[in-house]
């Protein structure tokens, strides 16, 4: 795993040579420069970075005489546990991006994170309206209030290598039967059928989310998980056994830990030794142009006795943006320079930037399509007049949730846990709650 790298930028100076004019009316003396932390995990080697730190540079030399700013970057799983004793000690980072959902539970209980409005209130660059219709459903606490300003939207995908389907004579399947049928075919000649894993519950438990929904009431019963609502359900153990039956019939890699995760799972497709594999654009970066070619986006196959046509949906949903710590905003030394930072976060330019890495936005801005990658291209065009449905990622009402869905999910995959105690594991996490 890559190490956390902290980046420390000097930034110069003060506010104001003399004094400066905080909220409230309150006047602050200005001696020295504001100094300001931001956190993210998109550090060097995450596909964002590259389009993130050019906009971040050029906001710091924009501010060198007013801003000393510490960038801290890290791999993801370092940054949510860095975050998580932060959240214990009251002590985050001043703007930071994050996750929703159950993810930021802790923090909106501990009082930790700015309401959003109230940024919105002063901002004279960035107001709500800006985004997206639902963009920020994904940040709102159980008081109503949002604490999160969304950046990133996504869409799941299952590509297919169509030079592979037609070296073997295979039709892109419509059916679980016509899947199981070309997964025969495939492991004759020695290629896996999807490449698709679970290690870190990754993409295995988003790949559950897109097959719960074709099932009767599902979309509404993920839905209904962030207010209370039940994991174990009839619907939750039919998923389960379907994967457990793919598994039988090796669709999947044999080694499922060793090949989970988004970027081994994604390896195998690109290298030409999977047919099939589900991912997401924030992976986008790591395909290779002839693959980009080569790939179609299809619907995944449809499931027995389900009611819901996969070719007509697809999940969609905000997963990521950023968050503003309540003490640190209301400070009146560092309130106005925080306002500026939110507002270069907030940016059209850095939400312009990100979409190059494969990045769907969620504020409204005009994007050149065909100066996206292929596979982006040929996503957008795909997700025309599909309905959007959720995953359990970002209705699941704590973090608690979905770590043990995720570790779950992974004794799944090796079986080492029937449908029926997959589904209990996680369900009894949520009644702790």
């Amino acid at each position: 795993m890559k190490q956390k790298r902290w980046v420390t930028l000097g930034m110069a100076a003060v506010l104001s040579a003399g004094s400066i004019t905080a909220m409230g009316g309150e006047v602050v003396k200005a001696d020295e420069k504001v100094s300001i932390v931001i956190a993210t995990n998109w550090g060097e080697g995450d596909a964002k970075y590259d389009y993130f730190y050019p906009v971040f540079e050029k906001f710091q030399q924009e501010n060198a005489d007013t801003m000393d700013i510490t960038l801290q970057t890290y791999s993801t799983e370092d940054y949510k546990t860095k975050i998580k004793t932060q959240t214990a000690s009251g002590d985050l980072p001043d703007v930071f991006t994050y996750w929703g959902g159950g993810m930021m539970k802790d923090m909106v209980d501990a009082g930790l994170l700015l309401n959003v409005d109230d940024y919105f209130a002063e901002s004279e660059n960035v107001k709500r309206e800006d985004f997206d219709d639902g963009a920020f459903d994904y940040y709102i606490a159980g008081d109503g209030n949002a604490y999160g300003i969304p950046i990133e939207s996504t869409r799941g995908v299952l590509l297919a290598n169509k030079e592979i389907f037609e070296e073997c004579g295979v039709a892109y399947p419509s059916t679980y039967e016509e899947l199981l049928a070309a997964g025969e075919v495939f492991n004759e000649k020695g290629i896996i059928p999807m490449a698709i894993g679970s290690n870190g519950g990754t993409p295995s438990e988003f790949l559950f989310s897109e097959l719960y929904n074709q099932y009767e009431g599902g979309a509404d019963e993920i839905t209904a998980l962030a207010s209370g609502g039940a994991f174990n359900t009839e619907n939750a153990v039919k998923v389960a056994d379907t994967f457990l039956d793919m598994i039988d019939h090796k669709l999947f890699p044999e080694d499922t830990m060793a090949n989970g995760g988004w970027s081994a799972s994604l390896q195998l497709y690109t290298d030409r030794k999977a047919a099939m594999t589900y991912t997401y654009p924030w992976m986008y970066e790591s395909i290779p142009e002839e693959i980009q070619e080569c790939s179609d986006i299809i619907p995944l196959p449809k499931l027995p006795d389900t009611t819901v046509d996969p070719a007509t949906i697809m999940t969609g949903f905000t997963v990521y943006g950023f968050m503003i710590n309540k003490e640190a905003y209301e400070d009146p030394a560092k309130h106005d320079a925080l306002l500026k930072v939110c507002d270069m976060m907030a940016s059209d330019e850095l939400t312009k930037s990100l979409t190059e890495s494969g990045m769907i936005p969620c504020k409204k801005v005009e994007v050149d399509k065909e100066a996206q990658k292929l596979i982006m291209q040929k996503t957008l065009d795909y997700a025309e007049g599909k309905n959007l449905v959720q995953v359990h990622y970002t209705t699941m009402p704590s973090a608690d949730g979905i770590t043990m869905m995720d570790s779950s999910l992974d004794e799944l995959f090796i079986k080492a846990l029937t449908a029926e105690e997959f589904t209990e594991k996680v369900q009894a996490v949520l009644d702790k709650e």
